[in-house]
């Protein structure tokens, strides 16, 4: 799963989901439960809203909603480092 988060223009007002990808630092993950990813592209033409943008989002499996909202002043290209919670391991049940 990629995390997904969305871009708020604050030029247009529009949304514009982003992606990220899992890109570990140099040095290996550290502990504690967080792990490095960058942003490898944004819906270009955006949203009108916020719901709008949440529904595109949720039609792609492969992205995880992360419910984080960054604003954006809709100049040069938005490229992001963020860190992440861990995914959670599923544990075999007996």
């Amino acid at each position: 799963m990629n995390p997904c988060g969305m871009l708020k223009n604050t030029a247009t007002g529009r949304f514009h989901p982003i992606v990220f990808r899992y890109a570990p630092p140099p040095s290996g993950d550290l502990s504690g439960g967080f792990r490095r990813y960058k942003s490898i592209g944004h819906h270009t033409k955006g949203f009108d809203t916020l719901e709008e943008a949440i529904t595109h989002v949720k039609e792609h499996s492969e992205w995880e909603w992360t419910e984080m909202v960054w604003e954006w002043d809709g100049e040069g290209v938005p490229a992001m480092v963020e860190w992440f919670a861990e995914p959670k391991k599923e544990v075999a049940s007996a």
